[in-house]
């Protein structure tokens, strides 16, 4: 029996939340073989999420409710729930997502009959909202410091999907809906709560990477995510959150030789980060931008400075990991 513990991070998600749980509950029905539980982390929303969550979710079903006086980002949210998740496979589940009513039934079977212990994440095809184009099928990384989620913005069709093998490996998956082993990532250390936000399913990718462990992608798990329903809110957030947590990536994971071989492709794409999030600023405050500019850039960059003894700390860490498990 393949039992999941399924961890929703919720700030201010009452638009979207129905949608999500009620999508939820069918896939979960649809997977009678397998025990579940949901653990709901809220980061102190404002609006009437959690009321909605206890409309949808029936008081007999083996579910939770974390409740935040801050908001601590998804890496903090996740983290809290994997802790006091009872079950082998945590489900990390946007609340912005929906999924197909056979997505449990058919990760739970690939699970059961998957024999290579080194594969401890699964995931399946994410497709836009509408259903017509593909968000992710997969992450695909590149030493210069980017990483791109495979086919996203290509035309959807079903045939593309079933036509591919039943399952394939792949580098990473993103973690808006998505099954690791627990055990795997109690091991590597979790999500790093200094990203707060974006990247960092990318880091914890490179982890498991690194030490040789894989992911598994189901296609025909279909799921259909909104994508940014909290930060589209929050103006330039995530461009603050990737100008920060590339560099984290660089200096916690990228050895000496990487960093070397790939270091004008490292710059280039920094150098891309600093524009986009310079033209969201003056894009979204206009004149005032004279003066937003510096400080949005001070706090940003100055945040890295601030942090950095952190990520070379967690980098000794990792090598040590590295090391033990080669």
């Amino acid at each position: 029996m393949i039992n999941f513990s399924i961890i929703i991070p919720n700030y201010n998600g009452a638009s979207f939340l129905k949608d999500c749980l009620n999508s939820l509950k069918q896939a979960i029905n649809n997977c009678p073989g397998s025990e579940f539980e949901i653990i709901l982390v809220d980061n102190n929303s404002k609006d009437n999420s959690l009321e909605i969550f206890e409309t949808i979710i029936p008081k007999n079903f083996n579910y939770r409710i974390l409740l935040n006086s801050k908001n601590y980002g998804f890496a903090g949210a996740v983290n809290q729930g994997i802790e006091k998740a009872k079950h082998k496979y945590v489900v990390l589940l946007n609340n912005d997502l929906t999924m197909e009513p056979k997505w449990f039934q058919l990760i739970s079977k690939t699970i059961k009959e998957n024999k290579n212990p080194k594969i401890v994440t699964f995931f399946g095809t994410v497709l836009t909202k509408d259903g017509t184009k593909f968000e992710s099928q997969g992450l695909k990384f590149f030493y210069s410091g980017k990483c791109q989620n495979i086919s996203n913005g290509k035309k959807f069709n079903k045939s593309t999907t079933y036509d591919l093998p039943s399952t394939q490996l792949a580098w990473g998956a993103s973690a808006a809906f998505v099954v690791y082993n627990k055990k795997m990532l109690k091991q590597i250390g979790l999500f790093d709560e200094n990203f707060f936000a974006y990247e960092e399913d990318v880091d914890l990718a490179l982890r498991l990477h690194n030490l040789n462990y894989q992911t598994l992608y189901i296609p025909q798990a279909i799921s259909y995510h909104l994508g940014g329903g909290t930060s589209n809110k929050m103006g330039i957030f995530r461009y603050k959150m990737d100008a920060k947590n590339w560099i984290y990536i660089i200096i916690k994971n990228f050895s000496k030789k990487e960093i070397i071989k790939n270091f004008p492709q490292i710059i280039e794409e920094r150098l891309r980060n600093l524009s986009g999030l310079i033209k969201q600023i003056i894009r979204l405050y206009k004149i005032k931008s004279i003066y937003f500019l510096p400080l949005i850039l001070f706090s940003t960059y100055g945040e890295v400075l601030v942090n950095l003894p952190k990520m070379f700390k967690k980098r000794k860490i990792i090598q040590k990991l590295d090391k033990l498990t080669q």
